[in-house]
């Protein structure tokens, strides 16, 4: 599944400039591929977040009930 390696990789891919410039001189479509690749990052780390809570804080469903469902 995940492992450092990877996460590292995508880390420096994202610091370093490196995604911005391959941005830069791709071609429209792959621009678009790139764009929605950052998309589904963000929604993933949405979700991280929530499974994150659950694990730390996995009684905060009681106190605070989720109202968005």
């Amino acid at each position: 599944m995940l492992n450092e390696k990877l996460l590292n990789e995508f880390e420096e891919y994202l610091t370093s400039g490196r995604l911005e410039e391959d941005y830069g001189y791709s071609a429209e479509d792959r621009k678009i591929e790139i764009l929605e690749y950052l998309e589904r990052f963000m929604d993933l780390a949405e979700e991280v977040d929530k499974v994150a809570t659950r694990l730390l804080m996995p009684h905060l469903s009681e106190v605070f009930p989720d109202t968005t469902k």
